[in-house]
């Protein structure tokens, strides 16, 4: 079956290795549109889930997010005195925007100035702090260096391999932790510019030329245009590598029906101990990790969005969820304080009933329908831990179906489980896509269907105490199943059946 551009466009887009990180020794993992984590508590799989959202809320927000209608505030960090000196440089730019406006479209770059842009994108010291604190924040620690495994490692290496799909390049980002510093290195491969994602037609090109010659009279000086040009050309260029980190990440932690049901209590001691700071000594209040942060921020802002038009896809999908799984709808009442209050109305109730007096289903899965509903869009990625948490095995399967949905609508999507049904389901799905479509459409069966390359399952395998965590993709075995190693668990319930069975029946003889 033929897959829609928006989906092959979040596709397989980076691989992360880690060594040393957490409980985790080694691993590496390809991510695809839907990628799960799977294995014991306490092996790393919100560790690795964490690290990811707080790449992407970095990169998110720290590079250039127009990097061509802003010339003169370009970041030139990375920028030398060879390159701002170099008279070449300067006569191959001149030259390549001559070229462009003769021929209204942008002409390949030199091998001069592209080897100018490689050293500038490479160049990346100065990420190191502000992405040090993101993760440190994301985590919620004191310092970076207690992501370190122990007790025996001294280094953590985390490594982000960026592939584009027209394969003009590939980006490398490698995260050194150690002790007492924290670095970040960048190498470039294989790279062709100019990106076509600089310009899509000879308008573009031409409009392109005059917003430089509009930069170069805000610098006024040619000396300083030429620099502010290739710095431009890099940020461009570095945009386009590191793409799949821009996206727009949410998390959905473990906790959250703590946090949906206390949001208020939490909000109101945050505000009451920041008023009263200075009148008094600080509390030994503990440290909100920055998922939590960002979970609780979100369901506030929903107030704001409440009454806003919704977007039709993801109502689409969260409706679903209501349909298939709560037997109700969930919403979001903003009282005039503007603080939201969330509500579940029952299927064919007319009142309503606070999240705190509805089961805990619907408490943990009232998130991810308001998520679809009011913030998740396509492009987006949302990471779910638990998704079958209080839910009996029926409605795990029907969760794990309408994600499946969720990821043919554009969102990519991380998931951590302990459940069998979970996997299950997958590789049921997994199966169904090799039926053919018209065979399927006759079936009762109305399981969605994923291609094996857009499911990704990551199992997260303890060693011996002392040498961590080892992370493996798990693909699926002769009968079409994920070897999870849950039916280790069936099979001693089972012997252990059969022992007092047998005991129970010696002792009647």
């Amino acid at each position: 079956m033929d897959r829609s551009n928006e989906q092959l466009r979040y596709g397989h887009d980076y691989h992360v290795r880690v060594k040393n990180f957490g409980p985790i020794a080694e691993g590496s993992i390809e991510f695809r549109p839907l990628t799960v984590f799977v294995g014991p508590s306490n092996t790393g799989k919100s560790y690795l889930a964490t690290m990811i959202y707080a790449l992407h809320r970095y990169f998110a927000r720290s590079l250039d997010q127009s990097p061509y209608r802003r010339l003169w505030r370009i970041d030139s960090s990375g920028l030398t005195d060879e390159h701002i000196s170099d008279p070449g440089l300067k006569e191959d730019l001149d030259s390549w925007l001559k070229s462009a406006e003769e021929k209204g479209e942008l002409p390949p770059l030199s091998a001069r100035v592209e080897n100018a842009i490689r050293s500038i994108v490479e160049e990346a010291k100065d990420m190191a702090p502000s992405l040090k604190r993101e993760i440190a924040r994301c985590f919620g620690i004191e310092t970076i260096s207690e992501l370190i495994r122990h007790p025996r490692a001294r280094v953590a290496e985390v490594v982000v391999d960026i592939h584009r799909r027209d394969e003009r390049c590939n980006m490398k980002y490698r995260l050194g932790i150690r002790r007492d510093e924290f670095k970040v290195a960048g190498k470039v491969t294989n790279l062709k510019t100019p990106f076509p994602d600089l310009v899509q037609s000879a308008k573009d090109a031409s409009m392109l030329r005059d917003l430089m010659l509009y930069g170069a009279h805000r610098v006024s000086k040619r000396d300083v245009f030429h620099p502010q040009l290739l710095a431009m050309l890099a940020a461009v260029t570095r945009n386009a590598l590191a793409d799949p980190l821009r996206r727009r990440a949410y998390y959905l932690p473990a906790d959250r029906t703590g946090v949906m049901h206390s949001h208020k209590v939490v909000v109101s001691a945050l505000v009451q101990h920041a008023t009263t700071s200075g009148l008094r000594p600080a509390a030994d209040v503990p440290i909100l990790s920055g998922v939590l942060a960002d979970f609780l921020e979100q369901l506030i802002q929903m107030a704001s969005r409440h009454g806003s038009s919704k977007n039709k896809k993801g109502d689409r999908l969260a409706s679903k969820v209501e349909e298939t799984v709560l037997g109700g709808g969930v919403h979001v009442d903003a009282p005039a304080a503007n603080y939201p209050h969330f509500v579940y109305r029952p299927k064919g109730w007319q009142a309503e009933l606070s999240l705190m007096r509805s089961s805990s289903m619907v408490s943990e899965l009232a998130p991810i329908v308001l998520y679809l509903r009011h913030i998740v869009r396509p492009g987006d990625i949302l990471v779910i831990e638990e998704p079958e948490s209080h839910l009996h095995p029926a409605m795990q399967v029907e969760v794990i179906r309408c994600l499946a949905e969720v990821v043919r609508s554009g969102i990519q999507v991380i998931v951590t489980t302990h459940s069998e049904w979970v996997l299950d389901e997958l590789a049921n799905m997994v199966l169904t896509s090799r039926v053919e479509e018209s065979e399927r459409a006759t079936s009762s069966e109305t399981t969605t269907s994923l291609h094996p390359h857009e499911v990704g399952a990551w199992l997260f395998k303890p060693q011996e105490a002392s040498e961590g965590v080892v992370v493996e993709e798990l693909k699926t075995d002769d009968t079409g199943l994920y070897p999870s190693g849950f039916d280790h668990v069936a099979v001693a319930q089972h012997n252990r059946w059969a022992e007092v069975v047998s005991r129970i029946g010696a002792m009647d003889e």
